[in-house]
């Protein structure tokens, strides 16, 4: 598996991966698929553009996750896996990338939002060193 950092030459790997993601799992994100469908290549290639997204290859691609900054952090957002590849380390290896270019980039803090009965990504983050934080549904981890 290899971890591909997105750039906006490649926003049509990362507008696929999404619009898979929204598709697939649509009440895991805060955004739409319809919503989405209707985004132009300027919208996709801005997206592209802030912050950090990856995604998993495998060489088709698997995962995706994106990560940018907010005034208590660096945030990871939409963190997705195919169903056919959970559990076989995609997302350990989204979430280390992510954690990675955090600690180079000079980030000291890493959120996330993720809901109280999303058990397997609850466990994912927690295996990785993430904690609750104080704001309900919300982990993070300090960066080292």
């Amino acid at each position: 598996m290899q971890i591909h950092q997105v750039t906006p030459d490649d926003w049509e790997l990362w507008r696929d991966v999404r619009l898979e993601a929204l598709a697939s799992d649509p009440d895991g994100f805060g955004s739409t698929l319809a919503r989405e469908q209707a985004y132009t290549e300027d919208d996709w290639r801005d997206s592209v553009e802030r912050g950090l997204k990856l995604v998993a290859l495998t060489p088709e691609p698997v995962g995706l996750v994106g990560a940018a900054s907010q005034p208590t952090g660096l945030h990871l957002y939409s963190m997705w896996v195919r169903r056919s590849h959970r559990g076989r380390g995609v997302g350990e290896a989204l979430v280390n990338g992510v954690l990675t270019w955090a600690a180079e980039q000079g980030w000291k803090v890493v959120r996330l939002r993720v809901y109280d009965d999303n058990l397997p990504a609850r466990r994912l983050y927690k295996r990785l060193g993430f904690v609750d934080a104080e704001e309900p549904e919300h982990m993070e981890l300090v960066v080292s």
